[in-house]
């Protein structure tokens, strides 16, 4: 992964943490909304993306299962603030 992916893949964290409560635990980190939606972010080098990961329970997310991708938001589409808006709207939809 470049160094600027890194960047903007930390920078999407940073931001997701102040908006949704993270989660620690068995070695994975992610997220949820409303106790009900658990994901993270992933970033896919074979298309340039970003996705959501989600998981179908809690238990799942703690083992690190997480089968649903949603949209893929494409960096050579998008800014880094339209990514992050954009993977707001799906999660919180």
């Amino acid at each position: 992964m470049t160094d600027n992916i890194e960047n903007i893949l930390k920078n999407l964290n940073e931001r997701l943490q102040e908006k949704y409560i993270q989660i620690k635990k068995n070695n994975q980190s992610y997220y949820t909304y409303n106790d009900s939606t658990y994901f993270r972010i992933y970033y896919f080098s074979s298309y340039n993306a970003f996705v959501v990961e989600y998981a179908d329970n809690q238990e799942f997310a703690d083992k690190g299962l997480f089968g649903e991708d949603g949209d893929l938001f494409y960096l050579d589409e998008m800014t880094e603030d339209e990514i992050f808006e954009a993977m707001v709207r799906e999660i919180e939809n």
